[in-house]
C-alpha cells in the first residue's frame, strides 16, 4: 500500500500531511472527523496520513457548510420555541373564557329568595357562574404544557475524540467547542466590553459576573464564608478545603482543581506559547504570564507603602516590604538572639555561624557554611573533577553547571530564526543571542541616561554602579 497517495480519494498523490495545523490551528484530521463521525483517525495508525489538494478544498468547503447548518439550525429552533410560547398564550386566553348559563330550566322557588336583593342575586349567579365555569378552567390549565426539545444520546462518546489533546466529548458540537480552545477562536464577544469567549456559556458568566450590579453572591461557602455568584463556583471552591484535584497531567504528577490550569500547563509541555512581547520578541504560554512581563519594560512604579512611601514597580515586592514594618525583627536565632526582618536572612545566618561544617575564615575574615570547602579557594586546590574532560572545579554547583553548559544540554535550545544554525544550553542565552543579532530594539533602557542593555541584570548592574541606584 502507498503511504504517499491521499487518504481520502486513494487517487492522486498527497501534499498535505493530515496532522498539519491549517491556518486556523486546528488539524486536518480533526475536520475529516468532524465532518464523518464514523471516521477514527490516529497518528501513526499505518494508513495514508496525507491528502490531495481537492480533496483538502472539498473538505474546507464542507466543514464550513455543517458550521453554518449548525448555526442556523440553532437560530431557527430558538425562534420556532418563543413562536410556540406565544401561540399557548393566545390559545389560553381563548378557552379561558365566561361562559353564561341558562337559567330557564331553574324553578321559581329558586329566585324567591332574591328577589328583595337585587345584590344578592347577582352575588348568587356570580357564585352558579363559577361553579358551572371550574371544570373548563382546570382543562385549559392542563392543556398549557411546556415543549421539551428531545435530546439526541450518543453512546458511543469516545468517537468525539480530540486530536489535539485527546479529551473525550459526548457529541459533535461540544467538540466543536473544545477545538476553539486550540484555535483560540472566540466568535462570540461581550456588548459591555471588548471581550470575547468561545461559546454562549462562557460569555453568560462573564455578563452576570461583571455587567449585573444588583447580582448578590447568594452561595455562600459554609467551611470559610465566601460568597459565589453560583452553586458550580462554590464546588469549585471547596476543592480549596477538601484538597480535591479531579485534573491530573497525563505526561506528569502535577494535578489541578480546574480543567483550565490544567489545559495551560499542558502548553508547557507542548512548548506552544502563543503570546508574543511586542518589544524583545519572548513568547509566553499564557496572558497573565506576558502581562506580568510587560512591567520590566516600564519605569513606572506603581505600587507605594503608605507608611514610608516608598515606590515600586511589582506587588510582591510591596508585598515584602510590609513585612518589615509589620513584623520588624521578627525572626530570632535560637542560638545567639540576633533578630532578622527576613527568615531567609536567619537561614543564611544560621548556616554561617551555628552549623556544623560552619567556620569563621581568618584569610578573608568571613563566616561561611562549610569552611573545609571554601579554604580550597585559598590554597588552590580543585578536588571535584568532570568525567569528561579535563576541568576541576572546587564547588559541586559549579560541576554541575559546566556538565549541563558544556556536555549535556548544549544545543537544547535552537534559534528558530531563519538561516541562524546557533544552539545555546539555556533559554535566557537564546533570548540575548534573539534580542541582540536579530531584533533592532534594545527591550530594557535606562531611564536615567541614553544606555540601553539586552538583558535585565546588565540593567540592574549599571544602575547600582553608574547611578546608584536599585530596581524596585
Amino acid at each position: 500500500m502507498d503511504l504517499k497517495v491521499c487518504r481520502v480519494c486513494c487517487e492522486n498523490k498527497g501534499d498535505a500531511f493530515i496532522f498539519n495545523k491549517d491556518d486556523k490551528e486546528l488539524h486536518i484530521s480533526a475536520k475529516i472527523m468532524y465532518c464523518c463521525t464514523n471516521l477514527s483517525i490516529a497518528e501513526g495508525d499505518g494508513l495514508p496520513e496525507h491528502i490531495c489538494n481537492v480533496c483538502e478544498a472539498e473538505l474546507a468547503t464542507t466543514y464550513q457548510f455543517i458550521l453554518k447548518c449548525e448555526a442556523t439550525d440553532k437560530t431557527l429552533r430558538s425562534c420556532l420555541k418563543t413562536n410556540v410560547l406565544e401561540q399557548c398564550e393566545v390559545d389560553d386566553k381563548e378557552k379561558i373564557e365566561i361562559k353564561t348559563e341558562n337559567f330557564d330550566s331553574i324553578s321559581d322557588e329558586e329566585f324567591v329568595v332574591y328577589d328583595n336583593s337585587r345584590d344578592d342575586f347577582q352575588s348568587a349567579l356570580d357564585k352558579l357562574n363559577e361553579e358551572v365555569k371550574q371544570p373548563n378552567i382546570h382543562h385549559s390549565i392542563q392543556s398549557k404544557r411546556k415543549v421539551y426539545k428531545k435530546r439526541v444520546k450518543y453512546k458511543n462518546s469516545g468517537s468525539f475524540k480530540c486530536t489535539h489533546c485527546g479529551r473525550k466529548c459526548p457529541n459533535p458540537s461540544s467538540l466543536a467547542v473544545h477545538m476553539r480552545s486550540h484555535t483560540d477562536e472566540k466568535p462570540f464577544p461581550c456588548s459591555s466590553c471588548d471581550k470575547k469567549y468561545k461559546d454562549s456559556g462562557t460569555l453568560k458568566r462573564h455578563f452576570n459576573r461583571n455587567h449585573l450590579n444588583n447580582r448578590e453572591r447568594s452561595f455562600i461557602c459554609e467551611t470559610c464564608g465566601k460568597g459565589f455568584y453560583s452553586k458550580s463556583d462554590v464546588k469549585i471552591h471547596m476543592r480549596v478545603h477538601t484538597g480535591e484535584t479531579p485534573y491530573i497531567c497525563s505526561e506528569c504528577p502535577m494535578k489541578f482543581t480546574q480543567i483550565g490550569a490544567l489545559l495551560r500547563h499542558k502548553k508547557r509541555h507542548n512548548g506552544e506559547k502563543t503570546y508574543t512581547c511586542p518589544t524583545c520578541n519572548k513568547k509566553f504560554c499564557t496572558k497573565e504570564e506576558l502581562k506580568s512581563h510587560l512591567q520590566v519594560h516600564t519605569s513606572k512604579k506603581e505600587f507605594s507603602c503608605t507608611l514610608c512611601n516608598g515606590m515600586f514597580k511589582y506587588h510582591n515586592n510591596l508585598r515584602k516590604h510590609m513585612r518589615l514594618h509589620a513584623e520588624p525583627n521578627s525572626y530570632v536565632c535560637n542560638y545567639c538572639g540576633r533578630t532578622f526582618n527576613v527568615k531567609g536572612n536567619l537561614k543564611i545566618h544560621i548556616s554561617r555561624q551555628h552549623s556544623e561544617k560552619s567556620g569563621y575564615c581568618n584569610v578573608c575574615s568571613k563566616s561561611v557554611s562549610n569552611i573545609e570547602v571554601h579554604m580550597w579557594r585559598h590554597t588552590g586546590q580543585r578536588p571535584l573533577k568532570c568525567e569528561l574532560c579535563t576541568s576541576s572545579f572546587f564547588e559541586l554547583k559549579a560541576l554541575n553547571h559546566h556538565m549541563n553548559f558544556k556536555h549535556k544540554k548544549v544545543d537544547k535550545y535552537k534559534c528558530l530564526v531563519e538561516g541562524c544554525l546557533m544552539a545555546f544550553p539555556s533559554r535566557p542565552m537564546l533570548d540575548f543571542h534573539t534580542a541582540k543579532l536579530h531584533s533592532t530594539g534594545i527591550p530594557f533602557p535606562c531611564d536615567r541616561c541614553s544606555r540601553g542593555f539586552y538583558r535585565k541584570n546588565d540593567l540592574a548592574r549599571h544602575k547600582i554602579g553608574t547611578h546608584k541606584e536599585r530596581l524596585n
